[in-house]
């Protein structure tokens, strides 16, 4: 052919389907590469958290776009439920659990609809042994109440050499005790309560599984006696855990740390892949080379070195049961557009 070209073109109509954490970040997640490529969509939010999601229909209106380009569904599943099913939405980008995106993947497959998943996981973040046990502590401590743990990329495993477990979790305990618990308006407060009360219950009885399997609670487990009200829970360290274990297997998203002892670098990073799940992963070491190297060979989409970070112009997103494609970045756009190969006899 006289012309070879390549072109991306819009997917079309996109369902955006998003949980109750983090709701705002979410959604704009979708909406903003869908909007670029020339996508329409659909919000359809949690029912827990649809302030959001009318907040940013609003600024779509005052902001001038055209009727029917930026659209709002909030209702229970059953509005999912027909927006999968729906002929005319092109995809389907999820965030939310495992057990839900595994449904979502199935009835796009039926109609090989296009989706993008953002799933669950059971991060692990290795310690290296040039890290003391008060860095590894502060570090830990500080993700796993971050949004009191409902982080999907939460590092919820953490993965210490043998020798060093137990001065690691004394250093986790005192760490995890200076925690101020307290309401979300109150700038003293470091973290605040679970979601919802659902949400409290099934930390609770994840708590309970761990310690009918063997594992010891070394502090927290338990709602704290203040705020004596509400869904709070204080952070949580579980030792004697193994890595077939519930509580080191299942998502909890609550603020429950597991401790896993480790015999070198390469059980470490096999216990780390030991999952279904592969969204995020850690090495707490203050040398950048080994946590690069170290980082390659975890199975994981996102990888940061000391801690849980992220870099939301970046593409974000999960290897195995974690997910199917990614938000953010170049990548993330690209979920958004269809690419089509024209042939032409004469150069345009």
């Amino acid at each position: 052919a006289a012309d070879a070209r390549v072109v991306h073109e819009p997917i079309g109509v996109v369902a955006a389907i998003t949980p109750w954490n983090v709701p705002y970040m979410l959604m704009t997640a979708k909406i903003g590469p869908a909007l670029v490529a020339g996508c329409t969509i659909v919000m359809k939010p949690s029912p827990e958290t649809p302030l959001e999601a009318y907040i940013i229909a609003e600024c779509a209106e005052e902001a001038g776009l055209p009727p029917g380009v930026v659209n709002l569904v909030p209702s229970d599943r059953e509005a999912a439920d027909h927006l999968m099913r729906n002929p005319a939405v092109d995809k389907v980008a999820f965030t939310g659990s495992t057990a839900v995106g595994r449904q979502i993947a199935q009835v796009c497959a039926e109609q090989v609809r296009r989706c993008t998943l953002e799933l669950g996981g059971k991060s692990a973040a290795i310690m290296l042994d040039d890290m003391s046990d008060a860095e590894a502590a502060k570090i830990l401590t500080g993700a796993i109440t971050t949004l009191s743990g409902q982080v999907c990329a939460m590092l919820s495993r953490a993965l210490v050499p043998r020798h060093r477990h137990d001065g690691v979790a004394a250093a986790i305990v005192e760490e995890m005790k200076r925690v101020r618990i307290g309401h979300s308006d109150d700038p003293s407060t470091q973290m605040g309560p679970l979601a919802t009360r659902r949400q409290l219950d099934r930390v609770e009885q994840y708590v309970e599984i761990g310690v009918s399997e063997g594992a010891q609670v070394l502090t927290g487990g338990k709602r704290p006696a203040q705020p004596n009200r509400g869904v709070f829970f204080e952070p949580t360290l579980f030792v004697g855990v193994t890595n077939d274990m519930t509580i080191a297997r299942e998502e909890i998203f609550g603020p429950v740390l597991c401790l896993i002892p480790y015999d070198g670098v390469d059980d470490a990073v096999r216990i780390a892949n030991d999952s279904i799940y592969g969204l995020n992963a850690s090495v707490l070491t203050h040398d950048a080379a080994a946590a690069a190297a170290i980082g390659r060979r975890l199975r994981a989409g996102m990888f940061a070195q000391n801690g849980l970070r992220s870099d939301f112009s970046l593409p974000m997103g999960g290897f195995k049961q974690s997910g199917i494609g990614r938000e953010g970045g170049e990548q993330g756009l690209r979920g958004y557009l269809e690419t089509k190969t024209m042939l032409l006899d004469a150069a345009q």
